[in-house]
């Protein structure tokens, strides 16, 4: 049958089901929601000191360990205390035991053992991120950093957390 002139033009009317699109659209919120909070787990809410003078944290390590110290001198690694000056005091073995748990369980570490002074020193050579708040006593990030030579497992690479802004002063409304 030929198509005329005359020929009777037929209107096909298309209907598109959003459902599967909305479907997609939500599975992709839940997965951006899950992947940010994942990323944040290991940071504690701080007020990091100004800094002057700083090198941008452009392309951090993944697996990049990261330590908290908190105003009142605890150590928190992924929201869990890991060392409590009123508890632990003097006592820093809790510490040790992070270095080298972190040592045994976060992948992809550089580690190497050297010969220091006659005794096999463990040595990573990835750096430790330390993110201490304004108000803490420096002594507590002291005391970290010289357990951080512990022997069976030495960060000798420490990065510190500094902000680009004054946090609190922006908090109060008195800086940028």
């Amino acid at each position: 049958m030929g198509v005329g002139k005359n020929a009777a033009k037929v209107q096909v009317e298309l209907v598109m089901d959003m459902t599967p699109m909305i479907d997609c659209v939500f599975l992709l919120m839940i997965f951006f929601v899950l992947v940010i909070d994942l990323s944040q787990q290991q940071l504690e809410d701080l007020i990091l000191p100004k800094a002057k003078y700083a090198v941008a944290d452009e392309k951090p390590a993944q697996n990049r360990p990261v330590v908290n110290i908190m105003q009142d001198g605890r150590v928190v690694v992924k929201k869990n205390t890991r060392y409590d000056p009123v508890k632990d005091g003097d006592n820093y073995g809790s510490i040790h035991a992070l270095l080298l748990e972190m040592k045994n369980t976060i992948e992809g570490l550089e580690i190497e053992t050297k010969n220091m002074g006659g005794k096999p020193m463990t040595l990573i050579n990835d750096p430790l991120l330390i993110r201490a708040d304004k108000w803490t006593e420096w002594h507590y990030v002291g005391k970290f950093m010289e357990a951080c030579v512990f022997p069976q497992a030495a960060f000798w690479k420490i990065e510190l957390a500094l902000s680009e802004v004054d946090k609190e002063a922006k908090m109060l409304g008195k800086g940028k």
